[in-house]
C-alpha cells in the first residue's frame, strides 16, 4: 500500500481474521468499534470462520459477517481453491481497505488478501511502514497502531463482550437451582493438545483451590463432559456445566469470583471483564498475555501444562486470597 488512507475517507473495509481464534477475535474486537465511531458511515465487513464466526455475528458494529472455509475440515489443495473462489466473491463488493492485524502469514492467506484488495492491503507483514506486529507487543497494541494509522487518535483498546440475555437467564436459574453464590470458574482445556489438564492434574488443582472456600463449577465447552463427571461423581462443592455456546461460556465468566485456565481464550474473557484469574501457560508470549491486571500467570514445561511447579501455585493461591 502506498499510502494508507484516513478512516474518514473510506466506505467500505475488510477485517481479515485468518485464524479462527476466539482468544484473537476476542483481542482484536475494538477494532471494529474504534473504525464505526470515528465513521459511522463506513460499511464493516469481516472474513473469519470457527468460533471467531459466532463471536462476531451479534456484534453491532459490524456490517456482514463472510465465513470463510474451515481448514480442518478439508484438504490444502482445496483449501487453496475454496480460499480463492471466497476472494472473489469478497472481490465483488469493492472494498475500499482490506485490514488485517492478525499473525498469520502464508501464502494461501496472502493470495486471499491480494485478490480481494489488490495494492489496498495493510495488515504487518506488507505494510510499508511496519508500524505494529512486534513480537514482544501485546495483540492490543497491535490493533492501536493499526488504528492510529487510519487517523484514530488514542482507541480504546477494551474488548467487547457481548452479554445476552438469554446467557444471563440460563446462569441465573442454574445458579439458584444449585444454591451457588460465589464460585470459582475452572477451565480445564486449552486449545492445543499440551494446553490441557488431565482429569488427575485437575483433580489436584481443586484441592489447592479448596483453600479458598468457594464451590468450583468445571465448565466443559472444549472438554470431555463425561471425563469430568466421572472424575468428580458426588464430590461436594464441585459442578460440571457445559454452556450452550460462548455466550454463556462470558455470562459463567462474568459472574465468577475467580477464574482459573490454561491458556486459552477463556483468559481472555477473564481480562475484558478484568476478573481476577490464574492462567497457566506453556509458552508465554506478549501477545497472548492476559491484558488484565488481576490475572496471575503461572509458566508450566513448555511441552505439557500438567507439569508445573505445585509449591508455585500453593504460593499464587495464597496472593489471590487475600484480594478475593
Amino acid at each position: 500500500m502506498k499510502k494508507i488512507p484516513n478512516v474518514c475517507d473510506l466506505q467500505h473495509i475488510l477485517v481479515c481474521r485468518g485464524e479462527g481464534s476466539l482468544g484473537e477475535a476476542i483481542i482484536s474486537s475494538c477494532c471494529c468499534r474504534e473504525i464505526k465511531k470515528a465513521n459511522p458511515k463506513v460499511r464493516i465487513t469481516v472474513a473469519c470462520f470457527g468460533p471467531a464466526y459466532d463471536f462476531f455475528k451479534p456484534n453491532p458494529y459490524i456490517d456482514e459477517v463472510f465465513k470463510l472455509p474451515v481448514r480442518t475440515h478439508i484438504r490444502p489443495h482445496q483449501r487453496w481453491l475454496r480460499l480463492l473462489w471466497a476472494a472473489l466473491k469478497l472481490r465483488r463488493k469493492h472494498v475500499d481497505l482490506v485490514l488485517d492485524s492478525g499473525r498469520k502469514d502464508s501464502l494461501n492467506w496472502r493470495m486471499f488478501k491480494y485478490v480481494v484488495g489488490g495494492g489496498k492491503v495493510l495488515d504487518c507483514f506488507t505494510s510499508p511502514v511496519q508500524p505494529f506486529g512486534a513480537p514482544d507487543q501485546h495483540g492490543s497494541e497491535h490493533e492501536a497502531a493499526i488504528l492510529e494509522l487510519l487517523g484514530i487518535a488514542q482507541p480504546d483498546k477494551s474488548y467487547d463482550l457481548p452479554l445476552l440475555p438469554s446467557a444471563r437467564k440460563a446462569v441465573a436459574d442454574w445458579l439458584e437451582s444449585h444454591r451457588v453464590e460465589k464460585y470459582i470458574l475452572f477451565n480445564p482445556a486449552g486449545s492445543l493438545p499440551q494446553c490441557r489438564f488431565r482429569p488427575d492434574t485437575v483433580k489436584e488443582i481443586c484441592k489447592v483451590l479448596e483453600d479458598l472456600q468457594m464451590p468450583v463449577v468445571i465448565v466443559t465447552l472444549f472438554c470431555n463432559v463425561q471425563e469430568m463427571t466421572n472424575t468428580f461423581d458426588k464430590q461436594p462443592n464441585i459442578f460440571i456445566k457445559q454452556p450452550e455456546d460462548i455466550f454463556e461460556l462470558f455470562e459463567w465468566v462474568h459472574r465468577a469470583c475467580l477464574v482459573v485456565t490454561p491458556d486459552t481464550s477463556v483468559v481472555h474473557i477473564a481480562s475484558g471483564f478484568e476478573k481476577p484469574s490464574l492462567a497457566f501457560y506453556t509458552s508465554p508470549e506478549a501477545y497472548s498475555l492476559p491484558a488484565n491486571p488481576k490475572a496471575y500467570v503461572l509458566e508450566t514445561d513448555s511441552q505439557d501444562v500438567n507439569v508445573f511447579d505445585w509449591w508455585k501455585l500453593e504460593s499464587l493461591i495464597d496472593r489471590i486470597k487475600k484480594t478475593i
